[in-house]
């Protein structure tokens, strides 16, 4: 896959999901019910891999080592039906799941949609444990995580 071919996809995802994308740089943002989920390729780390980041929401600081240990248990406990893992980043405070998909499952825009529908609904219940923060990132995940 390319940089044209990963920004066909995403626009083929965003159409498939009735959302308007949102690209910064070389990465897109959509908002699936008004959390973020960022769409992210490079062909240098791996030019055969789309990866996808959903935000969970921002851990209080009086939360944060309780949400980790959360998100541990659901990594061990998702490991085999999850393509990622949950995780935590440090700079922002934001719980995300990070997972990818691969170019030899015939990625398009579908499929892709597809797999962030499925994706967006196992991690719902992340997203109740942290809190409302999810929906209040407004781009937070975007200009932190990758930055």
């Amino acid at each position: 896959m390319n940089q044209a071919q990963f920004n066909e996809i995403c626009e083929t995802t965003a159409r498939a999901l009735h959302l308007d994308p949102s690209k910064q740089g070389e990465r897109y943002s959509l908002f699936i019910d008004e959390v973020e989920v960022l769409l992210d390729f490079d062909a240098a780390e791996d030019a055969d891999t789309l990866f996808f980041y959903i935000d969970l929401g921002d851990a209080s600081p009086h939360d944060r080592a309780q949400v980790c240990e959360q998100l541990l248990d659901l990594n061990l406990r998702t490991h085999g039906t999850l393509r990622g893992a949950y995780g935590f980043e440090a700079g922002s405070a934001r719980a995300v799941f990070c997972g990818e998909l691969r170019d030899d499952e015939a990625l398009d825009g579908e499929f892709v949609a597809e797999m962030l529908r499925f994706h967006f609904q196992e991690t719902q219940k992340a997203r109740e444990m942290i809190g409302p923060g999810a929906s209040e990132s407004h781009g937070a995940l975007l200009t932190n995580l990758l930055a």
